[in-house]
């Protein structure tokens, strides 16, 4: 060919290219979409339209790349070439993460190499019809293949997908998949209008029927309320700040000022600095800040094998909440509260978990939550860690709901209000509350990498746990300035001076100490069961003041029902707070999932007992533990082997006290079942 030729050839192709690529963002989207609905995520239409936005302008840039290199070569007019060619760029953004560009370099080699047989499989295709056909099969089989891959290696935390040349195989390989199984499917259907036809109509077929949308409408419960509240009986507002430890919050002494709108409500109240979770992670910790009840009396935990519990998000791992289990929000409901929860933890307070039980309207629902993660959007955050990076409801959007609904409340009528806010919880704070965070070394490197792991032991440089622990203390923040923010708006709307206010956390997070990121199955250090509580009483002749004494989640609903004069249902175990006189405990069952995933450091349960400043804590397999909190407050120094004789008292009285729990579910759901044969 000429170059005059070879000019209009590659002018041709950079037109069509274009085209290709708009027409394959939007192919890109809607198979990303209907995979995200099968697979339980959820993309609201804001977000929705950003990704169709990002997808036509990469798609479209990519287009007239490969609309030059198919003007050069020659397959100008071939569909199914730019289909592929566009397909390979889908896979690229997948590949792509700086700085280097050696997996990328492979992956154009692979993807190319894949396309190029794909499309001699595929056949020559003119035509838009042509194009959106091979375009829609390879970036399907792209896109629920790998999808399908993540789930088998899924783990609870995160969505594992494969790393390295695997990942460059599984994107290059997947299309061509796609193409051989159409022309397969072809040779009975010969028409490719009507193979096309056929394929979408299976594919929605197959996603109405095996599909696993997740439901994010609130749960509403029909009965009406039957029962008259006191005259005047206050609100009650429980405010559950999610994986928070106390001792990096301001309230309780920690050096950065994370929290100043809690201080200002602890001077308005009671704060108790010795406040502990009887779990370290959300679901039993939950259950006994709403049930009054330790772990193994309200039976929400772990479930400690394989397939024991009933289904819940598609997995066995836990036992909720029983319904023969009183809640306070029962309790309140049956006694003329209005009961409204607003969630944003809705991976473990799902209505699956029992946390719904006397709730008149109950919101689990994640603001955004890609399963899997469009290629478009990893590829931004790759420039842009924060984009598109969490799945929940932001403390602010949880008050707006809370709000709402409360103003819908009938006058006169009390309202029980459960809020939950999610920031802590392991993800990056976003301006302004990146204050300590931004201008570390490496900020930008280290939001990146993803330091978040449930491996143990997880050995961090100082850089990176000065990078968790600034985030974490800018979320906590960020969590304080929305909780303010609520009880300004409660002053506004004259609901305060006669509210009960419980603001508390179900848990804490370990940064880095013993070599331990996150919660839930390892060990129970301090930085996982010391929790801020701070109780605000109705009236204006309120105690106040600091209480240093020993406390836990289970003495929540003793106290609120003492302060609106109601009887404790059955089975509670706490105490009203300023009358505690027992021993705190805490207990952990075992996470089969943890166990299969990493390793037999998660294959213990774990009980602890404290004792004034001593700290004991006892597992399965025989080990003993013992701090001195006081004079070793980061549990570093092991104290069992020189105190055996306060080893053996405590390791009694946590024995006598785990014995006092439900007998018909100890035998159901003993921590120690699994191992007791090993131990012995």
């Amino acid at each position: 060919m000429n170059g005059s030729g070879t000019r209009v050839g590659i002018g041709a192709g950079i037109v069509r290219g274009l085209g290709a690529g708009l027409a394959g963002g939007v192919v890109w989207w809607l198979v990303e979409l209907a995979v995200n609905y099968a697979f339980g995520g959820v993309i609201p239409m804001y977000e929705a339209t950003i990704v169709l936005a990002l997808d036509l302008a990469i798609a479209g840039a990519g287009g007239l790349v490969v609309g030059a290199v198919l003007g050069v070569i020659g397959r100008g007019d071939d569909a199914a070439a730019y289909a592929l060619g566009v397909t390979v760029v889908y896979g690229l953004l997948r590949v792509y993460e700086p700085p280097g560009l050696l997996g990328e370099a492979m992956f154009v080699l692979v993807g190319t190499l894949a396309a190029a047989v794909g499309v001699v499989v595929a056949g020559r295709r003119r035509g838009i019809l042509g194009f959106v056909h091979v375009a829609l099969v390879a970036t399907a089989a792209l896109a629920i293949g790998k999808t399908g891959i993540t789930e088998v290696q899924s783990s609870y935390f995160s969505k594992q997908e494969p790393n390295g040349v695997a990942l460059v195989l599984v994107l290059g390989v997947l299309p061509l998949a796609g193409v051989v199984l159409d022309r397969v499917v072809g040779a009975v259907l010969r028409r490719d209008s009507v193979r096309l036809a056929t394929l979408v109509a299976a594919a929605l077929v197959a996603v109405w029927i095996w599909g696993k949308p997740l439901a994010i409408a609130p749960l509403d419960d029909p009965r009406p309320l039957r029962a008259v509240a006191p005259a005047d009986a206050p609100d009650v507002f429980l405010i559950s700040m999610d994986t928070t430890r106390a001792d990096h919050m301001s309230t309780y002494g920690y050096a950065r000022e994370t929290s100043p709108r809690l201080t200002e409500l602890a001077a308005d109240g009671l704060n108790f600095t010795a406040a502990r979770s009887p779990a370290q992670w959300t679901v039993p910790g939950h259950a006994s800040m709403l049930t009054g009840m330790y772990p193994s009396r309200h039976g929400a935990h772990y479930v400690g094998g394989w397939s024991a519990g009933p289904a819940i998000y598609g997995r066995r791992r836990v036992f909720p909440l029983a319904d023969d289990r009183t809640t306070l929000a029962e309790v309140l409901h049956d006694r003329g509260w209005a009961t409204g929860a607003f969630v944003a933890n809705f991976a473990n307070l799902f209505r699956g978990f029992g946390m719904a039980q006397g709730f008149q309207r109950y919101e689990d629902h994640p603001q955004l939550l890609l399963r899997p993660i469009p290629h478009v959007v990893g590829f931004v955050q790759q420039f842009s860690p924060a984009f598109m990076k969490k799945p929940f409801r932001s403390a602010r959007e949880i008050n707006a709901a809370a709000l709402a609904w409360l103003d819908r409340v009938p006058a006169g009528r009390p309202a029980f209000v459960f809020v939950n806010y999610l920031e802590p919880h392991h993800w990056i704070a976003a301006p302004p509350y990146d204050l300590w965070a931004r201008d570390l070394p490496h900020a930008a490197r280290l939001a990146r990498k993803g330091l978040f792991t449930h491996a143990v032991p997880a050995h961090l440089s100082q850089e990176e746990r000065d990078f968790i622990t600034a985030n974490y203390d800018g979320q906590i923040l960020a969590m304080d300035a929305a909780l303010g923010e609520l009880i300004a708006d409660l002053k506004k709307r004259g609901r305060y001076e006669n509210a009960l206010i419980v603001v508390t956390a179900d848990h804490g997070e370990l940064l880095g100490e013993h070599d331990i990121v996150g919660h839930g199955g390892r060990m129970m250090y301090e930085g996982l069961l010391r929790v801020p509580l701070v109780v605000k009483l109705p009236g204006a002749s309120r105690p106040q003041g600091v209480i240093t004494n020993p406390v836990q989640l289970v003495d929540i609903v003793p106290t609120v029902l003492q302060a609106l004069g109601a009887p404790l249902p059955a089975g509670v175990q706490g105490s009203p707070l300023q009358q505690v006189a027992r021993n705190s405990l805490a207990e952990e069952h075992i996470n089969p999932e943890f166990v299969s995933f990493y390793g037999e450091v998660y294959n213990r349960a774990l009980r602890v007992i404290y004792e004034g400043p001593y700290k004991l804590i006892s597992t399965s397999r025989g080990e003993r533990f013992l701090f001195d909190l006081t004079n070793d407050p980061g549990e570093n120094d092991d104290l069992a082997g020189e105190n055996p004789e306060r080893v053996t008292g405590m390791e009694g009285e946590l024995e006598a006290a785990m014995s006092a729990m439900d007998s018909n579910l100890a035998a159901a759901v003993d921590p120690y079942a699994d191992l007791r044969e090993h131990v012995e």
